[in-house]
C-alpha cells in the first residue's frame, strides 16, 4: 500500500507567510537607513530566499516519513512564492504609494530623461516620441513595481524548488 502524501498548503501558508514578513522587514530596514540595493543585498536576498523554501521543503519532507517527490517540491517552491510574493507585492504597492511616494517621483523623471535621450538619438516621429513618452509613465507605477515584485519572488522560488527538489527527492 503506497503512503498519502501530506498537503503543501499548510507548509505552503506558514513558510509563504514568514517569507512575505521578511521581504516586508527588508525594504522597510533599506527604506528607513535610506540604503540603496546593491549586489551584496540581492545575494544576501536570494541566499535567504532559498534557505526559506529549503526549510520548508525539507520540514515537509521530514513530516511525510522522509518521501517527497519533485512535482511536490517544485509546487512547495511555487506556493511559498507566491503567497510570500502576494503579501510582499501588496506591501509593495502601499509602500510605494503612501510612504515612498517621492521614489515613483524620482523613477519617472529618470525614466522620462531616459526615453528624450532616446528620441532624441533614435531621432523617432512625433507619433513614436509620443507612444514612446506614454509607456515610460506605465512603468513607474506602485501596481506595476509590486507586480513585477510578485513575478520575480514566483520565478525565483520556482527555480529554487526545482533544484532543491532534484536534490531532495526519492528516486
Amino acid at each position: 500500500m503506497q503512503q498519502e502524501d501530506l498537503p503543501v498548503k499548510p507548509y505552503a501558508i506558514n513558510y509563504g507567510v514568514i517569507f512575505g514578513a521578511y521581504s516586508i522587514l527588508m525594504l522597510v530596514l533599506l527604506y528607513a537607513f535610506n540604503y540603496e540595493t546593491n549586489t551584496v543585498i540581492s545575494v544576501l536576498n536570494f541566499i535567504i530566499t532559498a534557505a526559506i523554501v529549503w526549510y520548508a521543503i525539507h520540514v515537509y519532507k521530514i513530516d511525510n516519513g522522509g518521501q517527497i517527490d519533485l512535482t511536490t517540491a517544485i509546487k512547495m517552491g511555487l506556493a511559498v512564492g507566491v503567497i510570500g510574493g502576494l503579501i510582499y507585492g501588496f506591501y509593495t504597492y502601499i509602500h510605494y504609494e503612501l510612504v515612498e511616494p517621492e521614489y515613483i517621483t524620482e523613477m519617472k523623471t529618470g525614466m522620462e530623461a531616459e526615453m528624450e535621450a532616446q528620441i532624441e538619438q533614435q531621432q523617432m516621429s512625433a507619433e513614436e516620441a509620443e507612444m514612446t513618452r506614454n509607456m515610460s509613465g506605465v512603468f513607474a507605477s506602485p501596481f506595476v513595481l509590486g507586480t513585477i515584485s510578485l513575478l520575480s519572488i514566483i520565478f525565483k522560488t520556482f527555480l529554487v524548488g526545482l533544484i532543491v527538489g532534484m536534490i531532495k527527492r526519492n528516486n
